[in-house]
């Protein structure tokens, strides 16, 4: 008798033909909860992004293991993506950005709006100049009382600047590594800073004394006046050179002692920003300098 039960039991066993909307269809004789745990569940091409409210996003505390709690989940590639310009992409793409010139650019724009306030006057001096900037943290005072001597063999970046004497404007720059001769550095930075600001008279100290610097001031660039005092390292003999001899004997002191602007805006630059880079590679040091070339420029025009 049970095995005849059994056998009436396993005849009446049927499987739905097809599967209906919300799962198998139900016939005579049949669960529809018998293969619900078998059945895939739906897939989605897409995610799905609900809105989690701006209580769970804006959170003021620490994020919880409760992996129910709010998050953000990040869409998947293709399905919307924006086709602008990210905000910080000149931040986030500076290799990008310096192959570009946008620092040139925004340097030539800060230029531009000092002119159109009529802050440069119109006859700028132009005064020529280098510092040097601290690679370490540690300052050399420190590293003299400690007794690292190793520490004061180092090189350090080196800035060339070009500044306007009455505005106190960087208009040309120039990063090296020191320490190193000031002469070499004279030119490049000449024609940088001549290229946005037409001077009629550049200063420099000694370091700079030679006669090609002052015929590429007063024949390439149309300066008037160059006043570079000669270096009596290099003897002193009556110098040969023309230019050079209107130094010994038509040098103007008094336009002279405008060349220590640019001591005062090396001062304010260290003491504002500080002399010691956060940069560790030369290039990221080199990038630093150039920004807080900018960032100067841009401090001197909020002021005025």
């Amino acid at each position: 008798m049970r095995h005849e039960n059994l056998t009436k039991q396993t005849n009446y066993d049927q499987i739905a033909g097809r599967i209906g909307s919300d799962g198998p269809e139900s016939g005579p004789g049949w669960d529809r909860n018998l293969f619900v745990p078998f059945l895939p569940q739906r897939l989605y091409t897409t995610s799905v992004v609900c809105h989690s409210g701006l209580k769970t996003i804006l959170q003021h505390r620490l994020s919880r293991r409760d992996p129910v709690s709010a998050r953000l989940f990040r869409l998947t590639p293709g399905s919307q993506t924006q086709t602008g310009a990210s905000l910080l992409d000149l931040v986030l793409c500076r290799k990008k950005a310096a192959k570009k010139g946008a620092f040139e650019t925004l340097l030539n724009a800060t230029l531009n709006h000092a002119r159109q306030m009529k802050l440069i006057p119109k006859r700028p001096i132009g005064a020529v100049d280098s510092t040097g900037m601290e690679s370490r943290h540690a300052s050399r005072y420190y590293v003299h009382r400690v007794g690292y001597k190793r520490f004061l063999r180092y090189s350090w970046p080196k800035i060339t600047a070009v500044c306007e004497v009455d505005t106190h404007l960087f208009a040309g720059w120039i990063v090296t590594r020191g320490p190193s001769n000031d002469s070499p550095q004279f030119i490049p930075v000449m024609k940088q800073a001549a290229e946005r600001i037409h001077f009629t008279a550049a200063l420099a100290d000694a370091a700079y004394d030679g006669e090609h610097n002052h015929r590429f001031c007063r024949e390439d660039q149309q300066i008037e006046q160059t006043m570079i005092p000669l270096n009596r390292r290099r003897g002193r003999k009556w110098p040969k050179e023309p230019y050079r001899r209107q130094m010994k004997t038509q040098f103007d002191k008094e336009l002279y002692k405008q060349r220590s602007q640019i001591e005062s805006v090396f001062s304010r630059y260290k003491r504002l920003m500080g002399s010691a880079l956060r940069g560790r590679t030369e290039t990221s040091q080199k990038r630093e300098c150039l920004y807080r070339v900018l960032t100067h420029n841009l401090m001197i025009l909020r002021c005025a």
